[in-house]
């Protein structure tokens, strides 16, 4: 149990986050008709599963909580609300592998990802982490010390069935921290790739040249792109805060192993624990809330622009996406043969 002002602090960082949350799930409610819908379901995930860990532990950190509550009931309750923490890294990988497939393997991407198809493997997952988490609940794991009547980390397991759980834990968040940095990196690397081919438009262009640029760029619109680099900073954000949690698990039985007690160790402990608190909290601001005030923010800037710097849009939407792209034509600079040109060559993508 965590007391002293520490609780207070932990409480407050899990509100804001709760509140963020729920305005983020807000945001996306009124804005889903403009989103992609693969896109919107994993945000909305990610968005549920934070709430539901936010609430459970804005319960527990109460110090009323624990007076209330015998040990038997209150260690618990920890174990079922660490299964949304372990669950939020399941939504974190989805989402990387999701933006990996559709940026290095497009045509694979469009063949085997559809909305069905990444709904059940994203519920697939978060349930094995869920049972995964759960397994102390029924012997198989410590959380709980009958004789002291107080809560114990999974990680301090002493009997050789809790030193295998501990480490079957360890091995499934490192097996995920691992595969959303692979992906994360792939994703950067190829979105370099594609900053440096990026193509612009000019008037007169011949076709063949427009083809052959269209042919050397993988994605299909600028908001799976924005929505690729969303997607790595929070990737980056998870990985940072997860990895000290991961090893916490080794670094315990290692200390435990050896009877060795030090407080850097401990102070170790606090600054893991400290990182899932950030993850939470910082999760809604990376994924919705930037992107939102951002975009409140353009439309602002751009309702003041003179009538002199208006634009013709050409609006064309591909075939799979559900965001149309705005390409636009200065009035008195452009012709009709160039908007043609450029229609043609957007049609060929589609």
């Amino acid at each position: 149990m965590v007391n002293g002002i520490w609780s207070y602090v932990m409480q407050l960082a899990f509100l804001i986050g709760l509140l963020a949350n729920l305005f983020a799930l807000w945001i996306l409610y009124k804005t889903a008709s403009r989103r992609n819908k693969k896109h919107l379901f994993m945000l909305r995930c990610l968005a549920a599963n934070d709430i539901m860990a936010q609430i459970g532990m804005v319960i527990l950190t109460n110090p009323s909580t624990y007076t209330y509550f015998h040990a038997s009931i209150y260690c618990p309750s920890f174990v079922v609300v660490r299964a949304f923490g372990l669950g939020s890294g399941c939504v974190a990988f989805v989402m990387a592998l999701e933006r990996w497939l559709a940026l290095t393997r497009p045509f694979l991407y469009h063949q085997l990802v559809t909305y069905e198809r990444l709904k059940k493997f994203l519920f697939g997952l978060w349930i094995t982490a869920v049972l995964l988490t759960y397994m102390p609940l029924f012997g198989f794991g410590i959380y709980y010390d009958a004789t002291k009547e107080t809560c114990i980390r999974f990680r301090y397991g002493s009997q050789p069935k809790d030193k295998v759980y501990a480490y079957i834990f360890f091995a499934f968040g490192t097996t995920l921290l691992l595969c959303i940095a692979f992906c994360n990196t792939s994703v950067i690397c190829e979105l370099s790739r594609i900053r440096s081919q990026q193509r612009v438009l000019v008037r007169r262009i011949s076709k063949s040249i427009i083809s052959n640029r269209i042919g050397a760029t993988r994605y299909q619109t600028p908001e799976e792109v924005a929505f690729a680099k969303l997607m790595a900073f929070v990737c980056i954000i998870y990985v940072v805060c997860w990895a000290p949690q991961m090893m916490t698990v080794p670094l315990a039985q290692y200390f435990q192993l050896h009877s060795l007690a030090d407080e850097k160790l401990r102070k170790f402990f606090l600054i893991a624990d400290t990182g899932l608190i950030i993850y939470l909290l910082l999760d809604p601001f990376i994924y919705v809330l930037q992107g939102y005030f951002e975009g409140r923010l353009r439309v602002n800037c751009c309702s003041r622009q003179s009538d002199s710097n208006l634009s013709i849009p050409s609006i064309t939407k591909t075939h799979h996406s559900d965001i149309s792209v705005s390409i636009p034509f200065d009035v008195k600079d452009s012709k009709p043969d160039d908007e043609f040109v450029v229609m043609n060559s957007i049609k060929s993508t589609s």
